[in-house]
């Protein structure tokens, strides 16, 4: 299978996308999908368009935190961040529990703007002109209370997340980035992998319920699927700094704000801001605590009313970070894999 996968790569590699969408692992595709009376066909992949979306960013505490734009899921982790910048997280202090309180109840409001917002940039778009705004930031963290809990009331009822996603960056010597998350939706995707080339097909399309009616996270007719992805960089003095991302379902949207603030606030280095312990909204109302948050720390959290769910790790981040000369150059690269999973990070 890795052969045929490594085959597939050597194909792209050489022919471009024509390869993938008009040549020899277009017709596998074709043919696996017939084998199995699928819809999707050759002349689906030939007339597939890529589209350009302009990123969406924001300014965080001098930098700029710039990450992937609707139809991608992302604005919800960018509010997350603008409630937080609201607060002197430094004085806080890393995984204290006031700090993890307020990052606890301004996730939870990124999670309700998600369901609310959520829209086909071109139907339904979310209004990022307001919920990207420093009066909503400002409006937003002072509804927190420091000293108790809110419970979580959803505009509605949405369904699961996927959870078979990874991530990946990249940078060469002259300092291009690339930060991608890709899913397959479940384990193995549709568990359909055409014959020949090691690649497997997503099923995301699975996690449409259609109930209630409406649900934006669903396919729609004529309205591009949603999805929950964060890949990010960090601008800082103008230059790429971090390039970082996780996979995790609906955690990714947390996940990425705690290692941004990892980073700036807390002035971790690349390693540490991945490896640091997290915590994550999970539906209906509970809070998800991984074990390497201090019992001390867990239990000022019970106490201010947060319905705790102890947890071994959330998500399975990577990320890199460049330094430069004086001349503003690259000079130093320096990559970090999560512990929590099985990822490297490699020079060549």
């Amino acid at each position: 299978m890795q052969k045929d996968l490594a085959r597939s790569l050597r194909l792209v590699a050489s022919g471009g996308a024509k390869a993938f969408y008009e040549g020899e692992i277009a017709k596998a595709i074709d043919e696996a999908m017939r084998q199995r009376g699928g819809f999707l066909s050759i002349r689906d992949l030939e007339a597939d368009q890529a589209e350009w979306w302009k990123p969406i960013q924001i300014s965080y505490r001098g930098c700029q935190i710039i990450t992937a734009s609707p139809p991608a899921n992302t604005f919800d982790y960018l509010v997350r961040l603008g409630i937080m910048s609201r607060f002197d997280v430094e004085k806080l202090g890393h995984n204290t529990a006031p700090y993890l309180h307020r990052f606890a109840e301004a996730t939870k409001q990124g999670f309700w703007v998600r369901l609310r917002y959520a829209g086909d940039p071109e139907i339904n778009p979310p209004p990022l002109d307001r919920l990207l705004s420093e009066p909503y930031w400002k409006e937003e963290a002072a509804k927190i209370d420091p000293n108790r809990a809110r419970p979580f009331v959803p505009p509605t009822d949405f369904g699961k997340e996927p959870q078979h996603t990874t991530h990946f960056v990249v940078a060469d010597r002259w300092g291009n980035v690339v930060s991608a998350t890709q899913t397959l939706g479940n384990a193995f995707g549709a568990r359909i992998m055409p014959e020949g080339t090691g690649i497997w097909l997503n099923n995301s399309l699975a996690y449409c319920t259609f109930e209630p009616k409406g649900n934006p996270m669903d396919a729609h007719a004529g309205r591009r699927k949603l999805s929950g992805d964060c890949p990010t960089i960090i601008l800082r003095d103008g230059r790429p700094w971090v390039a970082i991302g996780t996979p995790g379902g609906h955690t990714i949207g947390q996940t990425v704000p705690q290692m941004v603030m990892n980073l700036i606030d807390f002035k971790m280095d690349i390693q540490q801001a991945i490896a640091a312990g997290r915590i994550s909204f999970f539906e209906p109302d509970a809070i998800g605590v991984e074990e390497s948050i201090p019992a001390s720390v867990r239990e000022q959290l019970s106490k201010l009313g947060h319905k705790l769910r102890v947890v071994s790790g959330i998500g399975n981040a990577h990320g890199l970070m460049i330094e430069y000369d004086s001349a503003h150059n690259p000079v130093r690269f320096t990559g970090a894999a999560d512990p929590r999973g099985k990822g490297k990070a490699l020079g060549y």
